[in-house]
């Protein structure tokens, strides 16, 4: 219940900010603002105070301090309800809110209930898309929680400081601290973040657009990405395989060069990072949007404030938004001449993005990027890497949208064509740049770049549409772009959501593994190490908060950390009983953890059943305390 007052105060204090800061909104544009400063608010609060007492009740107490005073300043100074504005704010916003906002976000929410720690027989379960990534986040937030060591460490590789922008999870850490179960707490801030992505991306296309249609179907064309993946089904794979196989969908096909996966069942709900990140993004870019192209000189401010907080949320999203103001700055330049009005307004948006910034960038991101050559490099051609025809890679990938980004161009407005301008810039650094360990994240600064084209080729395609004069012809030949365009991501989506059902789930940890993670929560010291396998679904790691000797490789790879040496001294101290009585005091191990994927490596079982003390037996998982 604590968990659940924490969140709604902030988002609370968010929306009375927003009332204040931004009146010349629509009330949807403001609860959406409002919404978005309410979770950023209850991510960064806390964190000053826990440098200080560490991540604890006493730090979210202190931080609730601030936000009753904030709801005291900025509470409405009444209450009364305008109905002709709000009748007026619904039926403008009605066909976004019935026909797109409200069908997807409800399919996002059902997804993430039939994927996160869905209890099945004792056993947890989950879908498809979240399988991988899952246990990552799970176990950020509950070693934040429940070691309070801030700042943190990995818990899948003690010793070294977490610089993945952990943020996105210890919102949820918050929740869990105070008492709300993990499964809700991985829940309720997701639930308000996917509400914030939508909105901010359609207040954004409503801005860039000129037509209300082309802000609708931008939406459609971005959230319901797809391609031309459904013409490998039938031949080189079956519809069977789409239905049933681990990612054999039509925007997920690797040996195909099918890469460019759907954004609400591949990157928004499985990738936390992603979803809090653009929820903060496309609001910011919306305000700044406003601010250089519609004059609103006061969003300036707001924006930057907002920006200037995103690295530790998602670097990717700081990173997009740096070089979409950049190219929006230097249109501003050229349009108004470096004038006074112009270096003020960008200084109130540049200091607090910049100066906000810099602790994080200093503290966790460049610790983590220092000395790592994987982190910047030349990498031609994303991850097609000259393998088949370039045009043809990003036409089966992006479908016909990609045909229709030049004319859209072209025949856009200037304004329109400023705004959009960072596309371009964006997509061919990350054609030329990888900017992480993995080429293929680069799709995180990519999908920025395709919201502008969507929007830009939305708009154009609806203004063509409405020169045609027969409505029939009209009806039909959007209809067929549609289908073409849709195909692949709702077969994806079908997939997805089939993925989750009990019959077709996903076992991250049976029931045995569930009862230990149980056990060593309550019967174990918050800063406990255990010797474990680094299986990626590793009970101890993702649902105790407790430290494993090394963890899953792929999650260390990917942050560039360097683990060779400690995995291969894992492995030899579970299937070497002479070593591990050698080395385990110096090395501060206290627990032996043995299941199946332990068993699988060889362990030497006997000999820890011999020496040291089972603690705790259920099913195949025993774990042996060793001091």
């Amino acid at each position: 219940m604590l968990g659940f007052l924490w969140f709604a105060l902030w988002q609370t204090a968010g929306i009375f900010l927003a009332l204040r800061l931004f009146p010349s909104l629509d009330r949807l544009g403001r609860l959406t603002l409002g919404s978005v400063c309410g979770s950023v608010m209850a991510i960064w609060t806390p964190v000053p105070f826990s440098f200080l007492f560490g991540f604890s009740r006493l730090s979210h107490l202190l931080a609730a301090i601030i936000g009753l005073f904030l709801l005291f300043v900025f509470r409405p100074k009444h209450f009364e309800i305008d109905r002709q504005s709000l009748r007026r704010g619904w039926m403008e916003q009605r066909a976004f809110i019935l026909l797109l906002f409200s069908p997807l976000f409800l399919l996002c929410v059902y997804l993430l209930l039939t994927h996160t720690l869905r209890d099945i027989g004792g056993a947890l379960y989950t879908g498809q898309c979240t399988f991988g990534d899952m246990a990552m986040h799970l176990g950020f937030i509950t070693s934040i929680a429940q070691q309070g060591f801030f700042p943190p460490d990995y818990s899948i590789l003690p010793g070294e400081r977490l610089c993945y922008p952990f943020l996105c999870d210890s919102v949820s850490s918050s929740l869990y601290l105070l008492g709300t179960p993990l499964r809700a707490s991985y829940l309720i801030p997701a639930f308000f973040a996917l509400a914030q992505v939508f909105c901010g991306f359609y207040f954004l296309a409503g801005s860039i657009c000129r037509r209300r249609g082309g802000a609708l179907l931008s939406f459609v064309l971005f959230f319901l990405n797809g391609g031309l993946g459904l013409i490998y089904f039938g031949k080189d794979h079956s519809f069977y395989e789409l239905f049933t196989g681990f990612y054999h969908t039509p925007t997920n096909l690797t040996d195909k060069g099918i890469r460019w996966v759907n954004v609400i069942v591949d990157m928004l709900l499985p990738q936390r990072a992603t979803l809090f990140g653009w929820a903060v993004l496309f609001s910011v870019l919306f305000l700044l949007f406003r601010a250089v192209f519609g004059g609103e000189d006061a969003f300036y401010l707001p924006a930057g404030v907002l920006g200037g907080l995103l690295p530790m949320i998602h670097t990717h999203s700081y990173f997009a938004l740096g070089l979409v103001a950049f190219c929006w700055l230097v249109f501003s330049a050229l349009r108004e001449r470096f004038s006074a009005r112009w270096f003020r307004s960008w200084l109130f948006f540049g200091l607090p993005a910049v100066i906000l910034a810099i602790p994080q960038l200093y503290l966790w991101t460049f610790h983590s990027v220092n000395g790592n050559e994987q982190f910047l490099r030349l990498h031609l051609d994303w991850v097609n890497a000259g393998t088949e025809n370039w045009l043809w890679f990003w036409l089966k990938n992006v479908g016909p949208v990609f045909l229709l980004v030049p004319f859209a161009f072209f025949f856009a407005d200037r304004e329109q064509r400023a705004a959009a301008v960072p596309a371009v810039f964006i997509f061919l650094l990350c054609e030329l740049l990888v900017f992480q360990p993995n080429v293929y994240d680069n799709n995180k600064l990519l999908y920025v770049s395709y919201a502008f084209v969507c929007m830009l080729s939305a708009d154009f395609l609806v203004s063509c549409a409405e020169k045609l004069r027969s409505r029939p012809v009209r009806v039909v030949l959007l209809s067929l772009f549609l289908v073409i365009s849709l195909n692949a991501s709702l077969l994806t989506i079908t997939r997805e959501i089939l993925s989750g059902t009990p019959k077709n789930a996903y076992r991250l940890f049976s029931r045995h593994d569930a009862a230990a993670a149980d056990y060593v929560r309550y019967q174990t010291a918050p800063d406990s190490l255990f010797l474990t396998a680094n299986n990626h679904n590793n009970a101890v790691a993702a649902l105790t908060g407790r430290n494993v000797f090394c963890g899953c490789p792929s999650y260390l790879f990917y942050h560039g950390l360097d683990y060779d040496d400690r995995m291969e001294l894992c492995r030899q101290l579970l299937t070497n009983g002479d070593l591990f009585d050698r080395e385990h005091a110096k090395l501060g191990i206290d627990y032996v953890y043995i299941g199946s994927y332990e068993r699988a490596l060889g362990c030497c079982e006997e000999h820890f059943a011999a020496f040291y003390p089972a603690v705790f037996t259920s099913g195949d998982v025993t774990i042996y305390k060793t001091n």
